[in-house]
């Protein structure tokens, strides 16, 4: 009996050894092998790795590859996790796309065979561990704490402002909920902690910037940059200064004409409607002055004048204080020569008021001499004009003796000129209210009759670029004022009433014009 199990057994390993047919044969290391590595390496099914052909069902895969996005959404299609709509439909990390060379990829990190991305390039479906020994979400490639998977490949858009970048890892002034809420991630190492996921998500964003949250649609719920920033944000801690900003997503309307491109032939930035947005003048990324994170290069407030050329007219005459006084020093502690053309006045950010972003200081409402029932206590836009021109100011030899023209602009019917009071007081002539707001209700004020921005109103030069002196009639005035504006309501009296509108000896004869002695007109 012992025998007969013997010989049975010979036989049996006799016929599982490889006769000389199949010992030529072969075979897969892993050919049949379980079902859950099958399920996507489905070319070392035998039929497949050992017949080398393919199935009714499936054809032959010739690649020694895997992982391409077919295969990762025949189970992302809802029967594991449905990521259809933020792979395929939102903007995000795309597939088939190869780097810009503003991206290094880690040579673990594996590119197709035309050297473009896939979804492999970042993700593994092999759980990779972190040192704790624990699943890295998502099954990507490296750990990712506080964005340090993105800083492998975006290596550029670290290293702060020194780089031209938006700082990260740093905390917020604030919790920006409306961030977080949106599907953007705060660091773990500090209170509010800034990485790239705070602003940036690899699938679902809004844009191909992989925002969480629009930076250029005023109207979307929240505008990213303003999550943090405000519309108003202030670049120190002085508390006396109230921190005014240029005015935020809106047009620019007839006050600045927006170059399509800046100086350095970088295209600018516009919002979604035309509007005016925190990345039309900054950038977070690859800035041209790092300082602060400018879209161009910010020398003498050569970014203001791109946009305000008009305003610049002012090169060169006594409102160009650089000339007219150097030492002056406007709120940031910074001289005329330093600040450049504008910023002795205005200021981007931290302005003391918000019309005209005005920085310098205000004046009295009124001067010594001017008729007190024709004051306006408060008048901001008279104000701005005697912060200067008044005892002990920069323009402290400028006084006006008289300054103040009667309050309000209602003009009797039949003293009417020009039909078109919206065009004539709106745009060419502007009349303020209290507050500084252009309104065709105001008051005749300072800026009524004065452009502040142009010494000439034909813009005359002494052939060497800087502005002619001006006369009587040109000095920061508007074009035809007399004629256009005064005549309005005063008729042939204009002229007298326009030219002796400072005196206060020429306001009391030229109340009946023509009887003005010539040796009166001589002592103005």
């Amino acid at each position: 009996m012992v025998y007969k199990k013997t010989f049975f057994s010979i036989i049996i390993l006799l016929w599982l050894l490889p006769n000389t047919a199949t010992s030529k044969i072969e075979h897969p290391k892993q050919a049949d092998t379980a079902k859950e590595c099958a399920i996507c390496h489905y070319r070392w099914v035998s039929t497949f790795f050992m017949e080398h052909r393919g199935t009714p069902l499936t054809p032959l895969m010739e690649e020694q590859v895997v992982g391409d996005q077919e295969m990762c959404l025949s189970c992302h299609d809802g029967s594991v996790h449905d990521s259809r709509d933020k792979v395929c439909n939102d903007p995000g990390h795309r597939v088939g796309n190869i780097p810009s060379d503003r991206v290094q990829i880690p040579e673990k990190f594996p590119l197709d065979e035309n050297g473009a991305m896939q979804c492999t390039t970042c993700h593994t479906p092999h759980a990779m561990k972190s040192k704790e020994g624990v699943i890295v979400e998502f099954f990507i490639r490296a750990p990712n704490k506080n964005s340090s998977f993105c800083k492998l490949c975006h290596i550029k858009n670290i290293g702060g402002k020194t780089k031209g970048n938006h700082p990260i890892d740093i905390s917020a002034t604030r919790n920006p909920q409306a961030i977080i809420k949106a599907g953007g991630v705060l660091g773990t190492d500090l209170p509010n902690q800034i990485i790239c996921e705070t602003c940036h998500i690899p699938h679902g964003g809004i844009n191909n910037k992989f925002l969480v949250l629009s930076a250029e649609d005023p109207h979307a719920r929240s505008v990213l940059c303003e999550v943090c920033h405000t519309q108003t944000p202030g670049m120190t801690k002085d508390p006396s200064l109230n921190h005014f900003s240029h005015p935020l997503d809106l047009l620019p309307g007839k006050v600045a004409k927006i170059p399509k491109k800046w100086s350095n032939g970088k295209t600018v930035t516009l919002g979604t409607g035309g509007e005016l947005v925190c990345r039309t003048c900054h950038k977070p990324h690859y800035a041209a002055d790092r300082e602060f994170l400018l879209a161009d290069f910010k020398e003498k407030d050569s970014l203001c004048i791109e946009c305000h050329r008009d305003h610049a007219r002012i090169a060169g005459s006594p409102h160009d204080l650089k000339v007219s006084a150097p030492e002056y020093i406007n709120m940031l502690g910074e001289t005329s020569t330093h600040a450049g053309l504008c910023s002795p006045c205005h200021s981007v950010h931290n302005a003391n008021e918000q019309k005209f972003i005005w920085s310098a200081p205000l004046g009295p409402s009124k001067l010594d001499g001017w008729n007190e029932k024709y004051t306006s206590e408060g008048n901001l836009v008279v104000m701005v004009c005697t912060g200067c021109h008044s005892e002990g100011n920069a323009a402290g030899k400028q006084l006006p003796p008289f300054g103040l023209h009667p309050r309000g602009l209602e003009i009797p019917e039949d003293k009417r000129i020009f039909a078109n009071k919206q065009l004539l007081v709106g745009e060419q002539f502007p009349v303020y209210n209290e507050r500084g707001e252009l309104t065709t209700e105001g008051n005749i004020v300072c800026s009524t009759c004065h452009n502040p921005h142009q010494w000439d109103p034909h813009n005359h030069t002494n052939g060497r670029g800087v502005q002619a002196e001006g006369s009587a009639t040109t000095s920061f005035l508007r074009p035809d004022v007399d004629k256009l504006f005064c005549a309005e309501c005063h008729g042939e009296d204009s002229l007298f009433k326009f030219k002796f509108f400072h005196s206060t000896l020429g306001r009391e004869k030229a109340k009946s014009p023509f009887q003005l002695k010539q040796k009166d007109i001589k002592t103005q």
